[in-house]
């Protein structure tokens, strides 16, 4: 079933709580009519993370898991007099007060107008309990629902016509920050686990971070994928951490790197001991930036109690895949589904074709393998002639199911009927048998009197007090003649290309369906 969207949006806009509960006529309940599909496919970026955590654990880190929300303080006590700059680049998270809200004699004739049966006391009590926190926001329609009795409609009402204190809450900003960076956070853990775990300490963590960039382009995202390791040790030079760092991209499976120590150095690194690693993009010719690493300022990790040298080294991941992919636009590769159009190869364009009817009982596909049976012994015979492919119960109901041709001097089946559904090239054709098949198109493993017969199965089981149900199919022109299901995307990708869906021919097949 497909919603009809422009009379949801006109009902929602007049009478929101009305549409809401008509909306559930558009929606079924009960029956089996799905099945999972095998669409299963992993997303290219996590499928280089999960490559990404066992190379890691290969090359000896510890795998942790890091906080995703740091306090600002931190910043300043990592970056000192550059923190101001790069708390600019961080989003501060924030939240929505809880309002006083008393009940007005104004208010309290709304209400009634609503429903005369509230309980004005218990309603005073369950907003004195949300404004204490006792009752949490998501869970306040079903407070109001199950105490007061009422209908989740009129729930719904109070909140939105009434209480409209709720409508004007603005944020109020907090302290605490997404993580912009992963070494944000290394720092308080590193000085959590000195002296609980035996030196060296080697950890790695892979996750998301948060940038408020000035402007998303090519390269830059809100929220990116961190390879992040630090390694904490009392003997350790920079020579060190850059030979693992050139082993752990070489594990990647990049030789060709290059190492630059960075003019102008972060505070959080020590003077001089911050360096870039630049990956040559294959498309462009291009030498990306992808990691960045060095030791920690003694500085900053005495603000933090650590007392020992910190390596730490950090890889884009989304940086990585522009590489691998052969991307030269992040977001397409990030989200393809808002900024690149979609490409169906052949085999997923074959795994869209399906039978749009199919029986759903056992004696439903017994009928339809009896039918395909039937056609495959017949097919030569001469008409006129009727042949009983089927006879049996179904639901109670004895049927008789016959295939016929009628026209004196042909074959019971026109020269299409065993046509055979193949893709190729992003075309999808309906190819005979003997034909020759393009030398790398793909089978479906459909053929026509295959989709028909599943057609004609379904409509015997949904039989109720007809008599007779009778099916003739001369020339097809459209797959839809034929039963074929052409999976919406997969038809928008093949006329957006201008490729084509020719399964034309002469089937001439007629089936009766009689109830004995």
């Amino acid at each position: 079933m497909k919603f009809d969207i422009k009379k949801i949006l006109e009902l929602a806009n007049v009478d929101y709580e009305k549409a809401w509960i008509e909306s559930a006529k558009y929606l079924e309940k009960n029956g089996k009519k799905f099945k999972l599909i095998n669409k299963g496919r992993p997303h290219p970026l996590y499928e280089f993370i999960e490559n990404a955590r066992a190379i890691m654990i290969q090359m000896g880190f510890e795998e942790i898991v890091l906080p995703m929300i740091i306090e600002a303080s931190h910043v300043y006590r990592e970056y000192g007099p550059e923190a101001p700059l790069i708390l600019d680049r961080l989003f501060y998270l924030a939240g929505l007060p809880r309002p006083d809200i008393g009940i007005s004699a104004e208010k309290e004739q709304m209400i009634r107008q609503i429903d005369s049966s509230i309980d004005l006391n218990e309603l005073k009590k369950i907003l004195r309990e949300f404004k204490l926190g006792k009752i949490e926001a998501d869970d306040l329609i079903e407070s109001l629902v199950l105490r007061l009795k009422i209908k989740e409609e009129n729930a719904t009402k109070l909140v939105d016509s009434v209480f409209t204190e709720f409508k004007i809450l603005k944020p109020i900003p907090t302290n605490l920050t997404l993580r912009s960076h992963t070494t944000a956070l290394w720092f308080p853990v590193l000085s959590a686990l000195q002296g609980k775990k035996e030196l060296p300490i080697q950890l790695f963590h892979i996750g998301p971070k948060f940038r408020r960039e000035q402007n998303l382009d090519k390269t830059h995202l809100y929220t990116s994928n961190t390879i992040s390791c630090v390694i904490m040790h009392d003997e350790i030079t920079l020579e060190d951490g850059m030979g693992i760092t050139k082993n752990i991209l070489e594990k990647f499976g990049y030789k060709d790197v290059k190492f630059e120590i960075k003019k102008a150095t972060s505070k959080y690194y020590a003077p001089q001991m911050e360096f870039e690693v630049f990956i040559k993009h294959p498309i462009t010719n291009n030498w990306l930036e992808i990691g960045d690493g060095g030791f920690y300022s003694p500085v900053s990790c005495a603000k933090f109690s650590i007392q020992f040298p910190v390596f730490n080294f950090g890889m884009g991941v989304e940086r990585f895949l522009m590489i691998q992919e052969k991307e030269d636009d992040i977001r397409n590769l990030v989200y393809p589904y808002f900024y690149k159009d979609i490409i169906f190869s052949d085999q997923e364009i074959a795994e869209g074709i399906c039978f749009e009817n199919e029986p759903m009982t056992k004696v439903g596909k017994e009928i339809m393998n009896a039918i395909i049976q039937t056609l495959e012994r017949h097919k030569d015979d001469m008409a006129p002639l009727e042949i009983v492919a089927w006879k049996g119960k179904i639901f109670g109901k004895k049927v008789e199911i016959m295939i016929w041709e009628n026209e004196e001097g042909v074959k019971l089946l026109g020269p299409a009927a065993f046509n055979e559904i193949w893709i190729n090239e992003g075309k999808i054709l309906g190819l005979k048998p003997g034909a020759e098949k393009p030398q790398h198109g793909i089978y479906t493993g459909i053929r026509y009197i295959d989709s028909i017969a599943a057609l004609v199965a379904r409509k015997i089981e949904e039989l109720n007090d007809q008599k007779e149900l009778k099916f003739r199919i001369k020339m097809v022109k459209r797959p839809s003649e034929i039963n074929l299901h052409i999976n919406d995307s997969i038809r928008y990708f093949i006329n957006s290309k201008n490729k084509k869906i020719d399964i034309r021919g002469p089937i001439f097949i007629g089936i009766t369906c009689r109830i004995v």
